[in-house]
């Protein structure tokens, strides 16, 4: 039992020492600043910025300033934190607080598109950077260089510090990019297959493997290394965000030239760990390839008369993923192309009917994805895809921390998920978000002012008493006298009585008269003060309206961009596969299309 009472006698003693933890007014125990604190770790940024503006105490203070510049950073106002950190490098503040802190500041640049200023500000703090922030800014500078198309400086950059063993799988990536970019392909490819076989640790280490694969797998394509593309796209997931554009690289891969094999020490063993996820290799196995495709498709079986073995055989399996593709959504670029590629690897085949068959089937899905597309662009106009998107956010105070988590139930969002991914779009969707955010305190803020003053309005009050206004004036009234000790002080000698020469007089009698005093010319009472406070509000409220406007035009506009650009696409689509169909038709008008 003696350890429970040591135990017991401790807690008490703690919680002694807390309770009788002294705290003044203005202090860093101040319960302003405590409250502000509170706000910000808790991500209510534009709260705890008015309460740290509030504050009374010494503002000067290195923990004060650091607190609201990292306040002021996490709302999104960079020019005010910066400036706070620049005068903080000066004082003595703990390097490493400010170094993140300066990291944080560039981050910030970065994401919203202001390279320059990132890397000027990245350049400027490298010195004085503590060792162990180190790799944060190899990693952040790394990808301002690559944002500007600098792949040289940054391959330099990711390989400068001799880390390699401790770089994250996502700087590994780009350091992957950055190299084949620069035309070191042989080193690019291999750190790029390394990501592309790491063991997932999480969703997003999962997405980032697919990702690798699929650049890699797509770079092979290109160039016209068909053979060495298809075991690299079979490594992505059957289904994931990278997964439909794998699957129409792993048709292409078996009609494209195989090229050379890479070497083993280039691509490493395909050998792969064990893994709980599903990948595209198991469309591939052997037998997939035969009749059952063909069943799934609903074609009928015909014999092949113009393809030789090899080519037939690559033709058919060039159907296995294609066929997995067009059962999902039609409005994916990838199921579009792939709705061409099946009519165009019949007609190869010689399976000129069915060829005909699909690209008629082609045509219909196009014009509904052409339809579908018209739609999502005539809601955008109306401006109900920026309101869908942050109306269940809106009240949230995260500033320049919110993230779009999930995509609205909504027609068009589903087109913009590119879109919607990019930095300059979540930007300018961070920037409309805030100024709904604060216009709606503005409203609410406008609302309670409204009903003080019409409580005062309302509010009969009686006649003024002016013995209690004299006893109130009084009680901030103090003597001349107060604070003064008086008493008797014992002469040294005293006169005869009677040779007193002094001039004996008494005090005047005071003739106090008191006079009206004019009224002022302005009332500054609770009504007052909140009349002057709606119109300070009426005019923000207006500023911020503007600013509304200006933004969500800009995103409608981004918006509207992106799906005519996707709207054109499927144009040129339509366009070929009515090609094809017109050129097929007209074969077989002049008999030259056997019947299969």
């Amino acid at each position: 039992m003696k350890p429970v009472w040591i135990i017991a006698a401790l807690s008490l003693a703690a919680s002694a020492a807390q309770a009788a933890e002294p705290y003044a007014p203005g202090s860093v125990m101040d319960p302003r600043l405590q409250s502000a604190t509170f706000l910000q770790q808790d991500g209510r940024y534009f709260s705890a910025l008015i309460e740290l503006r509030q504050f009374d105490g010494d503002r000067q203070t290195p923990e004060y300033q650091l607190l609201l510049a990292d306040t002021y950073l996490s709302f999104g106002m960079n020019d005010r934190a910066q400036a706070i950190y620049r005068q903080l490098a000066n004082q003595a503040v703990e390097p490493l607080l400010l170094g993140r802190a300066q990291l944080r500041v560039a981050e910030f640049d970065f994401q919203r598109g202001y390279w320059a200023q990132a890397r000027a500000l990245l350049q400027r703090i490298r010195e004085n950077l503590p060792e162990k922030l180190h790799e944060d800014w190899q990693d952040l500078y790394a990808r301002v260089l690559l944002a500007e198309r600098k792949y040289g400086d940054a391959a330099e950059t990711l390989t400068a510090l001799d880390n390699s063993d401790r770089q994250s799988p996502y700087t590994r990536y780009n350091l992957g990019v950055a190299l084949i970019n620069d035309g070191r392909q042989q080193q690019g490819l291999t750190v790029l297959d390394k990501v592309g076989r790491l063991a997932p640790e999480n969703e997003e280490q999962l997405a980032l493997r697919d990702r690798a694969n699929l650049s890699l797998g797509w770079h092979f394509l290109q160039s016209q290394q068909g053979g060495s593309a298809r075991p690299v796209l079979s490594r992505v997931r059957i289904e994931g965000p990278f997964s439909n554009r794998a699957l129409l690289g792993l048709g292409w891969a078996e009609l494209a030239p195989q090229g050379e094999r890479i070497a083993k020490a280039e691509l490493p063993d395909e050998a792969e760990r064990a893994q709980s996820f599903a990948n595209l290799g198991a469309l591939l196995r052997p037998g997939f390839a035969a009749d059952d495709v063909f069943k799934r498709a609903g074609l009928r079986s015909f014999r092949l008369s113009k393809s030789q073995a090899k080519e037939e055989d690559a033709l058919r399996k060039a159907l296995v993923p294609w066929v997995e593709l067009i059962s999902r959504d039609p409005m994916d670029p990838a199921v579009q192309e792939a709705w061409l590629a099946i009519p165009f690897t019949l007609d190869r085949l010689g399976a000129y009917t069915q060829a005909l068959d699909y690209y008629e089937r082609a045509i219909q899905v196009l014009e509904t994805a052409r339809a579908r597309m018209n739609t999502a662009m005539a809601s955008i106009r109306q401006g109900r895809m920026v309101e869908t998107i942050v109306r269940r956010d809106l009240a949230t105070e995260a500033g320049w921390q919110w993230k779009l988590l999930d995509l609205p139930d909504a027609p068009e969002t589903y087109f913009l998920q590119h879109l919607l991914a990019e930095h300059r779009f979540q930007e300018a969707l961070k920037n409309y978000r805030d100024t709904r955010m604060m216009s709606g305190a503005l409203q609410s803020w406008a609302q309670r002012l409204v009903a003080t003053e019409n409580a005062y309005a309302a509010k009969t009050r009686p006649a003024a008493d002016p013995d209690d206004a004299i006893r109130r004036a009084g009680k901030n009234w103090s003597a001349p006298w107060q604070g003064k000790k008086i008493g008797l002080v014992m002469a040294d000698r005293m006169a005869v009585p009677g040779t007193y020469a002094g001039k004996r007089y008494a005090p005047a009698s005071l003739n106090l008269r008191l006079q009206t005093a004019a009224a002022p010319v302005h009332f500054n009472g609770p009504a007052e003060r909140a009349r002057v406070a709606q119109q300070r509000i009426a005019n923000l409220r207006q500023q911020l309206t503007l600013l509304e406007r200006d933004h969500a035009q800009l995103l409608q506009d981004m918006a509207l961009t992106e799906l005519e650009g996707q709207k054109r696409q499927i144009e040129l689509y339509l366009i070929e596969a009515r090609f094809a169909l017109a050129r097929l038709y007209d074969r077989q008008n002049k008999g030259e299309l056997s019947h299969d």
